[in-house]
């Protein structure tokens, strides 16, 4: 494996699977106001997000954080999760997928419900209201 560095102006996806040993997947990503996932369970994942502007309430197992810039949030794998972006503006937020390959569906937009279930990603409950 080989050292990974990834200016600050590049893509969205900062890092890769492919290029992290499979070890780790990064996203810089926008969550706006109101925008919620619905409840989900990784199987093979853990999810963690660095929250970098904003806002952002997440819910994980029978815990609620609310995470704002500067916050450090880490979901384990095996419990349902999802977060809402509360602040006036898109909040913007580094996701981190470890093991990597889940970033796969921010790349693929159009794809990103069938990878979420090739990585068996599990919705077991609605968004957040």
């Amino acid at each position: 494996m080989r050292p990974l560095f990834v200016a600050p102006d590049a893509e969205a996806i900062k890092a890769r699977a492919a290029g992290t040993g499979r070890a780790l997947g990064v996203v810089e990503t926008l969550i706006p106001a109101g925008h919620s996932t619905p409840l989900h369970v990784h199987r093979h994942e853990d999810e963690a997000f660095y929250i970098l502007t904003g806002t952002v309430d997440f819910v994980c197992g029978d815990e609620r954080f609310r995470a704002h810039a500067g916050a450090f949030v880490f979901l384990p794998r095996g419990l349902p999760h999802t977060f809402v972006g509360i602040s006036d503006e898109p909040s913007k937020v580094l996701v981190m997928f470890l093991p990597g390959g889940l970033e796969d569906a921010f790349a693929e937009p159009r794809r990103f419900h069938e990878i979420l279930r090739e990585h068996d990603v599990e919705v077991v409950g609605p968004p957040l209201a």
